[in-house]
């Protein structure tokens, strides 16, 4: 089985796939809904509106992007009563092998799938080096501010509702104001800063930092990063993104300059005299975002529409792609879903079938070996299933060709690997059956451990442990089978542990269903 076999046999990275497919037409859309709703909007909402409808979009695209999983995850209603005694057919004579051919689509989706994983975790690395940094800035090359800059923004603070208590701090290693911490919050200031700009201007960049605490942009900036971080295949989120930290930075314009006392003029000058080298995104920054010329450009002259208003050409032309690409993978799998809809016909005599039970569950490995005495055995086992073996356990042992067992105990467990199995040493308690010598060849299977109230069913053909999987489920009409997700727990040698996807009386097929995988349901005859 090659790697897109085997990924493709993984039911949640498929669905993933599909969800990120769905999601490009999906963030399209809402990305373009925002730039309309901007558009026709622009001069009767202020920054404060903007800044919320921006949020609210990619609000939107996280929530559009879960649900679309968990409609994708169809669940079968399961119920029914008590699980009767296992059912232990006599071995299928084979059932006929229709082989369905996997499609672009679904061979494309598991990739898909693996590379948003892959770039998540690029992305979370990014973030915690972004909050490495801010314990980098906080506390190397950083003094506090003279007292009477203190009482300076103590004053600002008062006078914007900002309730906390915040500290400011000289730094050499930022070269603009920067706001740091949510529940603690710092703000940094570069080293010339108080120097070398008036101190009209120094008070209205502080309460420009002020605004931001006091509208907790630095937690709102980290879920944002976190929706980036896990959407980041798509530009619309860019954009909406790049939208929101320059609306961001207008709010926060607006609540400084009614700080000052509405001198638009005294805080546009205090702009001009930074340079415009705030980092476009750091999770460090509560504050990152928007061009200085804009926003200088807004106070100055509000009736401008920012060029953010609307996309540029280089995102139009991205969004347009995005488009296209999923609705010519969801066209090609709206023209799969007719063959998919076909139905093939099993011989029910041919398969295995089994009730889902709900009671007692025996954990159980089994090993093979030889009798050494009338009284002594040793058997190997797998190294995978010899750490669960242990002095005391019961055994019970069977011969070849003979249908009685008698019973053992596992007298110890040799130690390290030898030929790719480990030994275990068997007492025997009962008299061997007649006819039954020393060297005879043994079946043993070792009683790990007993356990109660546990939903469970026989071991279907490549079920593992702890894994997901799908089985075929009986209809209520007994006429056919329907495919559902399981999750599988604990292993025994005929049994498994359900956590999830059956109910007690459910019956499943056990038998080797891979030829019908790509069916939703079969027919039974």
């Amino acid at each position: 089985m090659n790697a897109v076999d085997t990924l493709s046999h993984l039911p949640w990275i498929t669905r993933l796939g599909w969800t990120l497919l769905n999601f490009l037409w999906q963030g399209a859309l809402i990305a373009a809904l925002l730039s309309a709703w901007r558009a026709l909007s622009w001069s009767r909402s202020g920054a404060e509106g903007r800044y919320f409808a921006a949020c609210a979009a990619l609000a939107a695209m996280a929530i559009a992007a879960l649900v679309t999983y968990a409609l994708l995850d169809p669940r079968a209603a399961g119920g029914g009563p008590a699980a009767a005694a296992v059912y232990n057919p006599p071995t299928p004579t084979g059932a006929p092998a229709t082989m369905v051919p996997v499609s672009i689509g679904e061979r494309l989706t598991p990739w898909l799938g693996a590379a948003w994983v892959v770039g998540v975790i690029l992305g979370l690395l990014r973030l915690l080096g972004g909050w490495l940094a801010i314990i980098r800035l906080r506390s190397a090359h950083a003094r506090p501010a003279p007292a009477e800059c203190q009482s300076t923004v103590a004053s600002l603070a008062a006078r914007l509702g900002v309730a906390r208590p915040v500290r400011l701090v000289v730094s050499m290693l930022v070269e603009t104001p920067a706001v740091m911490g949510w529940l603690r919050p710092v703000i940094l200031v570069p080293v010339g800063a108080l120097a070398g700009l008036p101190a009209a201007h120094l008070e209205a960049l502080l309460a420009h930092e002020l605004a931001h605490i006091r509208r907790h942009d630095y937690f709102i900036n980290l879920l944002q990063s976190l929706a980036e971080a896990l959407l980041f295949y798509h530009p619309a989120v860019w954009w909406v993104s790049r939208v929101i930290r320059a609306e961001r930075e207008y709010c926060c314009d607006d609540l400084a300059v009614a700080a000052a006392g509405g001198d638009v003029l005294n805080y546009a000058r205090a702009l001009a005299e930074l340079e415009s080298c705030r980092p476009a995104h750091a999770a460090a920054m509560g504050a990152s975002g928007g061009s200085l010329r804009n926003r200088i450009r807004r106070l100055v002259d509000p009736s401008r529409v920012n060029s953010q208003n609307l996309p540029c050409g280089a995102a139009a032309w991205a969004l347009a792609a995005m488009l296209l690409v999923s609705a010519g993978a969801l066209a090609v799998r709206a023209a799969e879903s007719p063959a998919r809809a076909q139905e093939p016909v099993l011989d029910r005599q041919s398969i295995w079938l089994d009730s889902v039970r709900f009671g007692d569950f025996i954990i159980e490995v089994r090993g093979l070996g030889t009798l050494t005495s009338a009284t002594a055995a040793e058997i190997k086992l797998a190294p995978s299933q010899a750490g669960r073996v242990a002095a005391g356990q019961t055994v019970a042992i069977a011969f070849r060709g003979r249908r009685d067992t008698i019973a053992g105990h596992i007298e110890g467990v040799r130690p390290g690997v030898q030929n790719g199995v480990v030994t275990a040493d068997v007492t025997v308690t009962d008299p061997l059956p007649a006819g039954i010598q020393a060297s005879e060849p043994i079946d043993v299977t070792v009683t790990i451990e007993r356990l109660t109230n546990v939903v469970n069913v026989g071991r279907p053909v490549f079920a593992k442990a702890n894994s997901e999987g799908r089985l075929f489920k009986l209809d209520p009409d007994g006429q056919h089978a329907t495919q559902v997700p399981v999750l599988f727990g604990r292993i025994s040698v005929n049994a498994i542990e359900i956590k999830s996807g059956l109910q007690p009386g459910d019956r499943i097929i056990l038998s080797d269903m891979s030829p019908y995988e790509k069916f939703d349901r079969i027919a039974l005859q």
